[in-house]
């Protein structure tokens, strides 16, 4: 379990580590603010739409030698990212970690459900897993901020390649081969397919920052409508699929998975955005910038740490629905600009305080809906809406910043600035009102079946 744990922790620090140091990396590398959006948006756009993928490859290779190889991908797609030299090629390697961090993620948490059989042992292990899922993307923000202080961003992705090697060794010593059974197909074409769709419409939504009239714009937007519908299709003929996209014929497992989209999109949206604000509005340093946005991700440790009890009392719905209604009232507030750093770093807690009772609750509400027998596919694609939703939350609200700063002001940096924050917050003010809905939905469709779940599915 430290193993495998420190392989989750890594993968999930990745995911917010760069928020803080995406300031010193554009002024570093002259890098374009579409660029910026895509260093971070690549990354988790291949982990999430990989997922899958990684998991059938531990399948077919062994779960203990496909965790090795996500460890090596991992470690060479950091090495490329901390010598990039320009903008495109820190994309490139971003993305390529991405792929690494799918593998490696999808092994390791096949090893855990797989090592641990016993339902108490289990229920355990899998807490462990998601606690240090929060932890690594609490501590991304302020390792993010130390070592882009100390030692430059670069370092932000080579001290990744110590921890890989450490993991690798120890996952000889410590964790067994897991021969699988019977050879399956990869699906490799369906993956890349999916990553190529989601790609292209994480395109077209940041093309918008110049306005809808771009032809570009709209090429991207109807090849993803195009491949993701072809996907689709074969995908739904298929005895062996990929993608098990009869799950989302489930209601409720519908409604969990676009929930786990609109929070995921949340989460990273604000910390990305938070770290906007008090760079480049108050000059802060990576450091102080990143010790303002750990309240936020403190404050969903806590939450996390009562979020069973809470379910167990009030049920995963209504807990669900308060977290959403903590994220609406942070984001609008800060939708409005406040110019005070305090009252941010307290409407980000507020947020912050928010996430783990929307994810915890709707993974609960999404796996009690799928059978055994899916259980593997089922947690897959669920943990794939997670992911792709902070890709897509990053271009939205990046484009919508970027739309305000270029209209509304030419002149003072700061207060341009502080007004594309703003907007960017609007938006994800929307995205957690429409968590909302999906609350209302869940609670209608758990009336209307009498579904129980129980506090352990939680």
């Amino acid at each position: 379990m430290v193993v495998v744990g420190m392989a989750q922790l890594i993968v999930m620090l990745d995911a917010t580590v760069v928020n803080v140091a995406i300031p010193s990396i554009g002024r570093d590398l002259s890098a374009s603010e579409a660029a910026l959006q895509w260093i971070i948006s690549g990354y988790v756009l291949m982990y999430g739409s990989l997922l899958l993928l990684g998991g059938r490859f531990a399948d077919v290779i062994g779960r203990r030698r496909a965790f090795a190889v996500g460890l090596v991908l991992f470690a060479a797609g950091s090495m490329w990212c901390g010598l990039a030299t320009d903008a495109g090629v820190l994309v490139a390697g971003r993305i390529a970690q991405g792929a690494g961090a799918a593998v490696l993620s999808a092994a390791a948490l096949s090893i855990v459900v797989t090592t641990y059989v016993a339902a108490d042992q289990r229920r355990i292990a899998l807490t462990a897993w998601s606690g240090l899922g929060v932890l690594g993307a609490t501590l991304g923000v302020v390792v993010g901020g130390v070592l882009v202080e100390l030692l430059g961003w670069r370092w932000v992705f080579l001290i990744n390649v110590a921890f890989a090697a450490v993991a690798l060794l120890a996952a000889y010593r410590a964790v067994d081969p897991m021969r699988t059974g019977p050879r399956r197909s990869l699906r490799f074409p369906t993956a890349i397919s999916v990553s190529a769709g989601l790609a292209a419409l994480t395109y077209a939504v940041i093309e918008l920052r110049d306005g809808p009239g771009r032809p570009q714009v709209w090429i991207f937007l109807a090849v993803a409508i195009v491949v993701l519908g072809a996907v689709g299709t074969l995908e739904s003929r298929s005895t062996d699929p990929l993608l098990p996209l009869r799950l989302l014929c489930i209601p409720a497992y519908l409604a969990s998975s676009i929930g786990l989209l609109f929070a995921s999109a949340v989460m990273i949206s604000s910390s990305y955005l938070g770290s906007i604000y008090f760079q480049d509005v108050h000059s802060f340093g990576p450091l102080p910038a990143g010790l303002s946005l750990l309240p936020m991700g403190l404050a969903s440790l806590a939450v996390a740490l009562i979020i069973p009890k809470a379910i167990a009392v009030r049920g995963p719905v209504r807990v669900y629905s308060a977290g959403a209604a903590a994220q609406v009232v942070g984001a609008a507030a800060l939708a409005t600009g406040p110019e005070n750093p305090a009252m941010v770093i307290v409407l980000l807690a507020l947020i912050g305080a928010g996430l783990p009772s929307a994810f915890v609750p709707l993974y609960g509400i999404g796996s009690s809906h799928v059978a055994f027998a899916d259980a593997g596919v089922g947690s897959g694609l669920l943990n794939t809406f997670n992911q792709t939703g902070g890709a897509l939350g990053i271009a939205v609200v990046g484009t919508a910043m970027a739309a305000v700063v270029r209209t509304h002001h030419s002149g003072a940096r700061p207060a341009a600035t502080l007004d594309g924050v703003g907007a960017g917050f609007l938006a994800v003010a929307i995205a957690a009102a429409a968590s909302l809905v999906v609350a209302a939905v869940l609670r209608r469709l758990t009336r209307t079946t009498g579904v129980r779940l129980a506090a352990e599915q939680a």
